[in-house]
């Protein structure tokens, strides 16, 4: 009778480490019912067409199945461990491969900004680009003159290519965009702006969940330099930089052709925007570089708003200049709100900081002949 509390602590012991370890055993599948039933909960409730009545109704069924199918009761064979889990994938399985599948559209009610896919055509060292976008805005980034026109560039006169930042507010991300610039006979030069943006149907606002699950189309802007600019300076209260980006002028054309190139395909077969793996920055990089870029971006690349320190740490920014004088000169805010509209392209380059864009290292290959 003396033992008793002895053999009493032992089982308790027992007990508690039993407990523990199912926890711990438990705890990796929980996690991994709770990411997947709630990812496909929130793709169906934020269907492609837009979340509404139906589709928060058809999300809310499918996590109750999921719930039921996990805790409930179930008939027969269903209710063993291995039927459960069986269900289970199969439905997580089904929305996927939804979710995959689903086409972006081609045609759509889209707001006027991104009404227009832009066409191209080469003819020799020429090249044609029909649906540039050059709105005249008035009092508001909604309050415009719609104008679309169509241009011919030379592209033996290709001589600049800048790299845009644009700051809404947060700092590790930012918008992107590429403007080209081509010499006149006369010695002036002419720009024309690449802005890769989500493509939004008339009413749709932008986030950065729904541009995770498709809410989305992508599309690639081509626009005069007065538009993509101002209506972010003078309209949207952002704080824009541009860098001068260096490189030889046949890499330069090779740039401006994988655009056009790119925004062709985009037009014959639309893509999903995507905020993680296909978005301003991120397509920017990976048109430039081609497949060097991952599908999932390291999170160097990804935060995009670090580029610019990135670039200086490295010595590809700036040079002789300290980080501080680099973002300061590179910023055309201010300038391009005094800008006279007949020379806003001149008047957004009184200073000049440059930047080169090291590509990602080549995988090692252990050929040591490279």
């Amino acid at each position: 009778m003396e033992t008793a509390p002895n053999v009493d602590r032992i089982t308790g012991r027992r007990g508690t480490v039993s407990l523990l370890v199912g926890i711990a055993w438990r705890t990796p599948f929980i996690i991994l019912w709770l990411a997947l039933t709630g990812w496909c909960a929130t793709a169906i409730a934020l269907a492609p067409r837009g979340p509404d009545a139906v589709t928060w109704s058809l999300a809310s069924l499918f996590a109750f199945a999921c719930v039921q199918v996990a805790l409930g009761p179930l008939p027969g064979w269903w209710r063993t461990r291995g039927a459960r889990w069986a269900t289970l994938v199969a439905l997580w399985a089904a929305v996927l491969a939804w979710f995959w599948f689903v086409p972006a559209p081609a045609d759509a009610d889209w707001q006027p900004d991104v009404r227009e896919t832009p066409t191209f055509h080469f003819h020799g060292d020429e090249l044609t680009v029909s649906g540039i976008r050059n709105f005249r805005y008035r009092t508001s980034d909604t309050d415009f003159e719609e104008v679309w026109t169509e241009r011919t560039y030379d592209m033996t006169r290709l001589r600049t290519v800048d790299l845009f930042f644009s700051f809404w507010g947060p700092k590790l991300i930012c918008h992107n965009f590429v403007s080209f610039g081509f010499e006149r006979t006369d010695g002036t030069m002419e720009q024309v702006v690449v802005s890769i943006e989500a493509r939004k149907r008339r009413g749709q606002e932008y986030s950065a969940i729904g541009g995770l699950f498709r809410q989305f189309p992508l599309i690639y802007v081509w626009a005069d330099e007065r538009d993509v600019v101002r209506v972010r300076t003078d309209f949207r209260g952002e704080t824009v930089r541009r860098y001068r980006v260096e490189g030889r002028p046949e890499n330069l054309r090779i740039l401006l052709e994988r655009f056009a190139i790119e925004s062709s395909e985009l037009a014959h077969a639309p893509r999903w925007y995507n905020a993680v793996t296909q978005s301003c920055g991120i397509d920017i990089l990976r048109t430039a570089w081609g497949q060097r870029i991952p599908l999932i971006p390291s999170p160097k690349l990804l935060f995009n708003g670090t580029w610019e320190r990135d670039a200086w740490d490295e010595g590809r920014m700036g040079e002789g200049l300290r980080f501080e004088e680099a973002l300061q000169r590179a910023d055309i805010t201010a300038d391009a709100r005094a800008a006279d509209i007949r020379d806003f392209s001149r008047a957004i380059r009184q200073r000049e900081v440059t930047m080169r864009m090291a590509p990602p290292a080549a995988p090692d290959t252990g050929d040591s002949r490279r």
